[in-house]
């Protein structure tokens, strides 16, 4: 039986970052060599978010990047764009980053280091509405295109050690995954969050979806398809026990990459099944990617982006 999830009514203004003003990030001329955690493809544009608030972009098919001016010198750890000109960035210290110019420029919108809090995802589905997902179990949802923010408590037990990695959606269905095996479900992705039994007690680090159903992996190789209706489990062997990170749908929208530690890189196709596995020899964690077209963007603990070819990596 599913648990109603328990609510919690708390507003976050736009542009209430606290006195303590953030420090820029350095312009380094290695910045390219920098950790990355999350990827986003906007405008035939690649887009990189990772440590030390470093953001890059490229517009020649990964060939070549440049860094953009930041902001903030902490973590980034999601970028997500609500239209052509509207993008947001999250991180710690309780940043969220704004552009209004397609990702050209970026301000801060929010930064409270005197929180503790961490912002570990953002995404937004429509210039409107978009989510933030934080450590606690905090799901931060804007219906005004950031102007304010409500903030849900999704819980299995202890909340305050229930961190949030990724939501996606079907239709008008949301799904966010957690730590140790937390799964919530909601058919409008709004409200009625519920909690969906999980088949094993590790964390979620991620989920994505194909032929309009949840696919969801983590820990130790764990990959699952989950019915978008009825909620339905379905193990997918993956042959590996390595963590499983990041993933992105390929442009055809008939399969998904999913990456992670040792140079793992797995494509599942729409019917669930695995197609495709791959080991990198340099055994190199991957912690995410982006597709555009039939170029793979990844980014990797050993710094930088690689780009690799779809069509090759399937031969």
């Amino acid at each position: 039986m599913f648990r109603i999830i328990f609510c919690l009514s708390l507003m976050m203004g736009s542009s209430a970052f606290a006195e303590t003003l953030p420090r820029p990030a350095l312009e380094l001329p290695l910045s390219t060599k920098a950790i990355f955690l999350d990827l986003e493809v906007h405008e035939a544009k690649v887009y990189a978010v990772g440590e030390r608030g470093i953001i890059l972009s490229s517009s020649d098919n990964g060939d070549s990047w440049q860094q953009i001016k930041s902001p903030v010198d902490v973590t980034l750890t999601g970028i997500s764009f609500a239209s052509k000109t509207e993008g947001w960035i999250v991180g710690h210290e309780s940043t969220i980053l704004h552009s209004t110019d397609g990702g050209a420029t970026w301000v801060v919108d929010n930064y409270k280091p005197e929180e503790e809090r961490f912002y570990m995802s953002v995404n937004f589905v429509s210039p409107q509405v978009g989510y933030v997902l934080g450590t606690d179990g905090e799901l931060w949802i804007t219906e005004n295109a950031g102007e304010s923010w409500n903030v849900t408590l999704l819980a299995v037990e202890d909340w305050y050690q229930n961190h949030l990695f990724a939501l996606e959606k079907v239709g008008n269905a949301s799904l966010v995954v957690a730590e140790r095996g937390g799964v919530f479900y909601s058919k409008d992705g709004m409200s009625d969050w519920q909690v969906v039994p999980s088949p094993y007690e590790g964390s979620f680090f991620g989920v994505s979806s194909v032929a309009e159903q949840f696919i969801a992996f983590g820990m130790s190789g764990n990959l699952y398809q989950i019915n978008s209706e009825s909620l339905e489990w379905s193990k997918i062997d993956t042959q590996t026990d390595q963590f499983l990170l990041d993933s992105a749908t390929t442009a055809d929208a008939k399969s998904v990459l999913i990456v992670g530690r040792g140079g793992i890189i797995l494509a599942v196709d729409e019917k669930g099944q695995l197609i495709k596995k791959i080991e990198n020899k340099s055994r190199v964690d991957y912690t995410a990617v982006a597709i555009q077209g039939d170029n793979a963007y990844l980014s990797s603990m050993a710094g930088g982006i690689t780009k690799i070819s779809i069509s090759e990596l399937m031969e």
